[in-house]
């Protein structure tokens, strides 16, 4: 690929990688503002089911609009290279988040959910469901801000499922039960999903985990949400609520929309809702296709009699066609089966490149040598690994190639020398190991002063290597030697000099060294000539001096 995308977009670096498409930072050139660049992987082109996706998330982005989705900005072609240029958010994904604090505290998870369920209230108004909300496509601004990304998956204008495979994408830990069943996805899917990223912000972590896909999946069919309330007491049983109805195994007792999610988080913390009753349901909830079956009557039913020899292999049958059914879902969705096995990332920070590859290759997985990048670290030691991507506990297909950050040592902090003598500066500098440029300019401000310096105070820089600064510094301000100090009485020129900031000193000539016509048109104490020549450029409160010649009385 070129320096260029588009002819606009000027590409900085790799900063993401999936299935499809890589992610760039690049500089918009025309609008000088940075942007990310998603561009479809060459090998994908030529698939067709592939383009269609990436054209479906193109087409269902560039028709929302909200401040908590990432922003469109343009989409396009080249050379049989289909990208999509998006905002670029600087900071974390929410799963980085969590990874980094914990669990969120619950006042502020409900701040979050609000942003992402008016986000996807959006979507939903526009008919596009996202089929792929998890905390790793949530973006966290340095603001606070919560985007909802990656499209990618999403299915706009009620539009048909593109293949049988296609229908079950996006993670398996945040995978509506119904769509584990081979069920097509519907906006109380997002909203699944969406309730298991609240689940997740309030503990920390996904309810259900296991050795295989398959069997979280089956886990999300079988299983209730754990109660947040058990991992943390302190959280309102209006916000546990919330997490119960939006998981919700059947499709009549989930929230009917996300408009009904979003009055929810809006009213959950008020004060004449903190003491709900906890929500139960009065029905079995393992049906995902909204069938009831009350549990009361199969109890009583079960009192009443004992089931035959033939209700037993019955029961057993259907138990066994529905898990073989959740298979073969699985199994054309590409989430199990032969043709890609998937591993866990496991965590490089603080690991050589070597421990790195060894560890690696445990799992089948590379390190790509040819985009290590090398950086500055404000806690990693030279030569460790800072980050990765994919990261630390993300799944990943046998055989990806991992990029790495590598730490070129710890860095200092350059301070800010405005404002201070340059000779004291260019001292400190050198024993920083820094080579010193330095240019004097003409200024108001006084001699010596440092105006500028060609590294931002604050920047980063490695203290074992050889750096380069320039400092720019007044020499003072100018003034120009007036020819009407010729044939002043010396007690006017010094007052000029005073009041001009130029250090002068007389000297007194002999007589004798002059001609009749030089003492005829000379008076005595009066200036004669000056050295410099008037006309000349003079430095205020410079070291230099203006010598002024005249002669007096023998």
């Amino acid at each position: 690929m070129s320096e260029y995308i588009g002819n606009r977009y000027r590409v900085l670096k790799l900063i993401g990688k999936g299935g499809m498409a890589y992610v760039y930072l690049a500089f918009d050139t025309i609008l000088n503002r940075e942007v990310a660049i998603k561009v479809m992987k060459s090998d994908m082109s030529d698939d067709d089911l592939a383009l269609e996706r990436f054209k479906r998330e193109a087409g269902a982005v560039t028709q929302l609009s909200h401040p908590n989705i990432v922003d469109v900005y343009d989409v396009g072609d080249e050379a049989d290279r289909h990208y999509i240029v998006m905002e670029y958010v600087k900071g974390y994904t929410l799963k980085q988040l969590i990874k980094k604090r914990g669990p969120i505290p619950f006042k502020e998870a409900v701040w979050m959910m609000k942003q992402l369920a008016g986000a996807l209230m959006e979507a939903h108004r526009n008919n596009v469901i996202h089929r792929d909300v998890k905390s790793q496509n949530v973006l966290i601004k340095d603001d606070g801000t919560v985007k909802l990304s990656d499209f990618g998956i999403a299915l706009a204008n009620n539009a048909m499922q593109i293949t049988k495979k296609d229908s079950v994408l996006g993670s398996v830990h945040y995978l509506a039960p119904e769509l584990s069943q081979g069920k097509q996805a519907t906006m109380q899917s997002d909203i699944y999903s969406l309730g298991i990223v609240f689940y997740e912000l309030l503990t920390g972590d996904v309810p259900f985990k296991a050795d295989t896909p398959i069997n979280v999946a089956l886990r999300h069919i079988k299983e209730d949400v754990p109660s947040v309330r058990k991992f943390n007491p302190e959280i309102p049983q209006s916000v546990e609520n919330i997490i119960i109805k939006a998981t919700a195994k059947s499709l009549n007792n989930r929230y009917k929309n996300i408009a009904l999610m979003l009055q929810d988080l809006n009213e959950c913390l008020k004060k004449d809702h903190l003491n709900d009753p906890k929500i139960v349901f009065g029905s079995d909830t393992n049906s995902a296709n909204g069938t009831n079956v009350h549990v009361s009557d199969l109890a009583n039913r079960n009192q009443s009699e004992k089931r035959s020899p033939i209700s037993i292999i019955f029961l057993s049958l259907v138990s066994i066609l529905s898990i073989a059914a959740v298979l073969l879902v699985l199994f054309l969705s590409g989430i199990i089966g032969n043709r890609t096995k998937y591993v866990v990332v496991p965590n490089l920070k603080n690991l050589t490149v070597q421990e790195a590859k060894d560890l690696l290759a445990q799992k089948n997985l590379e390190i790509d040598d040819s985009r290590i990048t090398w950086t500055l670290s404000d806690d990693v030691e030279k030569d460790l690994i800072i980050s990765s991507i994919p990261e630390a506990d993300e799944e990943v297909e046998t055989g990806t190639k991992i990029k790495i950050t590598v730490s070129n040592g710890i860095y200092s902090i350059l301070k800010n020398y405005v404002g201070t003598n340059y000779k004291d500066a260019l001292e400190e500098l050198n024993k920083l190991n820094f080579k010193v440029k330095t240019l004097p300019v003409d200024s108001d401000k006084e001699a010596g002063i440092v105006l500028e310096q060609s590294l931002e105070p604050g920047s980063k820089y490695d203290a074992s290597l050889s750096n380069e600064i320039s400092l720019t510094y007044s020499r003072g301000a100018t003034v120009m030697i007036d020819h009407s100090i010729i044939g002043m009485h010396i007690d006017d020129a010094a007052n000029y000099c005073q009041s001009n900031g130029i250090k002068y000193e007389f000297v007194k000539q002999n007589r004798a060294d002059f001609t009749n016509e030089e003492l005829e048109d000379s008076a005595v104490d009066h200036v004669i000539k000056t050295s410099p020549e008037p006309g000349s450029y003079y430095t205020k409160n410079s070291d230099v001096i203006v010598y002024i010649y005249y002669y007096g009385e023998d």
